[in-house]
């Protein structure tokens, strides 16, 4: 082979492997900290399916999600990973948490008694909260009220939405164990 040739080859096997790997980046996982019970499943879910949005979805439960007395009663992150730059407004987001909770309770509590109240720059986050009036279908079977942390970005080059939702029955307050735990999440993802 002439050297400009084989220079030419070089550069281009160069590029073919810069290019592949960084658009072939592995998804994010989040971490499964001791105890907690992993859920992973493709998007939307398969109790709401009505969705547009395609991807995957984890969830992590830690060991007290089902039990009403404990501090971590109905606490637990969600990792969105979704095709395209979608979930870009408040609507949007309120129709993805509405159809994914009332989908969730089965038809036990009526859609339209599901309210979502989103709180921009609550101190003293900047990420938006949602605060959720919804329905425990596991536990109490009774109305629920949850918070919900909300963090999005857009990862062009991969063209994905990534959208943590950090979610507890307990009240937003950094102050507090269980959102202080729920937040450990966020770095893991690169929020």
């Amino acid at each position: 082979m002439h050297r400009p040739l084989l220079l030419t080859y070089s550069a281009i096997v160069l590029i073919a492997l810069t290019t592949s790997s960084s658009h072939g980046q592995k998804p994010l996982q989040l971490p499964v900290p001791d105890g907690w019970r992993v859920e992973n499943t493709s998007y939307p879910p398969p109790w709401a399916r009505t969705l547009p949005w395609k991807g995957t979805l984890q969830l992590r439960f830690p060991k007290g999600f089902f039990d009403a007395k404990s501090d971590f009663f109905w606490s637990y992150p969600i990792l969105y990973q979704l095709k395209g730059d979608v979930i870009k407004t408040d609507e949007e987001l309120q129709r993805a948490l509405l159809e994914y909770d009332a989908g969730l309770y089965g038809g036990r509590y009526p859609k339209n008694k599901i309210t979502m109240d989103v709180v921009k720059n609550p101190k003293p986050s900047k990420a938006p909260l949602i605060i959720v009036d919804g329905y425990d279908p596991f536990t109490t079977k009774m109305p629920l009220r949850t918070w919900i942390q909300f963090h999005r970005r857009y990862d062009k080059q991969n063209d994905l939405t990534i959208i943590l939702l950090l979610r507890s029955a307990q009240s937003y307050s950094l102050e507090n164990p269980v959102w202080q735990e729920l937040q450990s999440f966020r770095k893991s993802v690169g929020f």
